[in-house]
């Protein structure tokens, strides 16, 4: 469709999103998330917006809960002033754009694109060695964000393997669902299909992984989030202000036992202080990270 500037007004009835890429019907009911986004936003166009952003813009908005606001000319802040809200989530024509306080984030698989590539020249990566993924093996990422280690598990499992990736915000959720279901950048020419793969899910781990069902999964992974900064990568700071501040317990842990086939893994910072808190063996350290497993049950 060829936009102009009387492209078609954002006034079309709300309609609710469709379902999750790569669902294939055999989880656990999704129940409610019990955390909703800590960052309140109005959902906007571009300013010259066609008749599908805006049916978008629309379907977002309720789905959301948020109020839609029709697009001022100029930059975003022309818009957010007509807002009581944090940010604005943009609907564009090739994705979605977050503004908060003059910073636009868009989606972008971050990390994952170097270690694709690294992996794809047959050198290591630490999250594959500690998780030991193995072609057409099955894992459980409890802790999405925007699915850079999805991504790489995704790769390393191949196309007879299973990546499923749980996040509990709304907005990191979305971000995450329609950014890997829709970025085209590629290279590695093997980033894509490992994208596409991930199943991300809108929920939270403490509800799945108490109803998932006995040895689902191989391996069940989180990647709970830091006390402090350890990585420059692009969008880490937007993951850390919408992400669940807290980690597993050792409630959690234990139904992810329950749930995994093999083990159960996770990454902490240096040198390991939450692992042996709730029962990790720390297997791989580097200088700021380092993951430990414990055996299913």
């Amino acid at each position: 469709m060829t936009q102009t500037e009387t492209d078609t007004p954002c006034t079309e009835a709300n309609r609710r999103l469709p379902a999750t890429p790569g669902d294939k019907g055999d989880a656990p009911p999704t129940p409610p998330p019990k955390v909703q986004p800590d960052l309140s936003v109005a959902i906007t166009t571009i300013a010259q917006a066609g008749a599908q952003e805006c049916e978008t813009a629309q379907a977002i908005a309720a789905e959301l809960n948020a109020p839609f606001i029709a697009r001022v000319n100029g930059q975003p802040g022309n818009t957010a002033k007509h807002s009581d809200r944090e940010g604005l989530l943009i609907i564009e024509r090739k994705g979605l754009a977050l503004w908060v306080a003059g910073q636009t984030f868009r989606y972008h698989p971050n990390m994952a694109t170097m270690r694709v590539r690294a992996l794809s020249q047959k050198k290591n990566d630490g999250l594959v060695d500690a998780l030991q993924l193995k072609t057409g093996a099955s894992l459980l990422d409890c802790t999405c964000g925007l699915g850079a280690d999805a991504i790489v598990a995704a790769h390393a499992v191949g196309p007879t393997g299973r990546v499923r990736a749980l996040e509990s915000s709304t907005l990191l959720a979305l971000l995450a669902i329609r950014g890997m279901a829709r970025y085209s950048l590629a290279s590695p020419p093997e980033l894509i299909p490992a994208m596409r793969r991930v199943e991300v899910h809108h929920t939270d781990f403490t509800d799945y992984l108490r109803r998932e069902t006995d040895n689902a999964w191989d391996i069940v992974y989180f990647d709970p989030m830091f006390s402090e900064t350890i990585d420059l990568s692009q969008g880490l700071d937007i993951v850390r202000r919408l992400a669940y501040p807290d980690g597993p317990s050792l409630r959690d842990v234990q139904e992810a036992r329950r749930v995994a086939r093999h083990r159960v893994a996770m990454k902490d910072r240096h040198p390991g202080q939450n692992l042996a808190r709730l029962g990790f063996t720390t297997i791989k350290k580097s200088r700021r990270i380092c993951y430990g497993t414990i055996d299913a049950l």
